[in-house]
């Protein structure tokens, strides 16, 4: 019986992996199983079996491989570097141009320069067609004690008319919203937004005005006039208490305005939440404060 190639039976190359191998030779096992009832089927099974017991050898399998050896085609072979002909005439160098403006640098600086100029004349063109865009600085209060800006979503809540005139709340103010009938808008009524009702992180503030002596206590806690200025509302100096609780914190500011002796203005802020929700509420206030003015005085 002549010798098989194995690679051939299975159908697989000679750089197949063994598990290739193992692969193949199942498949072709299911498709020429004895029980097909051919001979020529049993033939081709043990010509199959007989493969996979050569290749499936690691040491069958190199001595067919080496037995069997594959030989390369002349042609495959590096074909030899021919030496350099040393009577071919060589061309004569070319004699270099003279160097012109587009061989500097320079002109590709220029060209970037006047790139950068064309596209910030067109940006100038378009901000002053288009104008600039809007920004929400926001809202305006003014009274005759006193002008603030706050945010556009606050509510502010001014004064009832029908207050005592050295003493009277100006304006309530609360980064939360709070409907009409909550603020605090009368000095001479006790005000129920304390502290510990107001949402954490959020602030509601009260301004009040007096004149002639130090400022009464209730509803805003009295603070003695004098105080050192350690804080500033609007650019001015200004006195300033900070009391703090798990359920909240009261800050005051309290400050005379230039001009005006013997008027003072007091902020009362509640700010609600813990010390970092504290904190918060007191920026807020802060921000707004930042903005207060006061009008010059008479005959100024």
């Amino acid at each position: 019986m002549p010798e098989i190639d194995p690679y051939a039976v299975l159908g697989v190359p000679r750089s197949a992996t063994r598990e290739e191998i193992a692969r193949a030779y199942r498949t072709l096992a299911k498709r020429l199983h004895p029980d097909a009832g051919t001979d020529a089927a049993s033939v081709a099974m043990s010509r199959v079996n007989e493969a996979w017991q050569i290749l499936s050898d690691p040491m069958r399998r190199r001595g067919w491989d080496a037995r069997h050896a594959m030989a390369t085609a002349p042609h495959w072979r590096v074909a030899p570097v021919a030496a350099p002909a040393t009577d071919i005439p060589r061309r004569p160098p070319r004699t270099p141009l003279p160097r012109t403006r587009r061989d500097s640098g320079w002109l590709a600086v220029a060209v970037l320069a006047v790139c950068a100029l064309l596209v910030a004349t067109v940006m100038v063109f378009i901000n002053a067609t288009m104008g600039p865009p809007p920004e929400d600085d926001g809202e305006t209060f003014t009274s005759s004690e006193v002008t603030f800006v706050h945010p556009p979503a606050w509510t502010v809540i001014p004064g009832v008319a029908d207050q005592p005139e050295d003493h009277r709340v100006i304006a309530h103010i609360s980064s939360y919203g709070i409907a009409p009938g909550d603020a605090c808008t009368d000095i001479t009524l006790p005000c129920a937004l304390t502290a510990d009702v107001v949402p954490p992180g959020e602030a509601s503030i009260i301004i009040t005005s007096w004149s002639e002596g130090e400022p009464p206590a209730d509803p805003v806690v009295q603070l003695p006039a004098g105080l050192d200025t350690d804080a500033t509302i609007g650019g001015q100096p200004a006195a300033f208490r900070w009391q703090s609780t798990d359920d909240g914190a009261v800050a005051w500011w309290q400050l005379s305005p230039p001009g005006y002796p013997d008027r003072w203005i007091e902020v009362h802020a509640s700010l609600g939440g813990r010390e970092l929700e504290q904190r918060d509420g007191l920026e807020k206030a802060n921000e707004l404060l930042r903005t207060l003015q006061f009008p010059a005085p008479a005959g100024s």
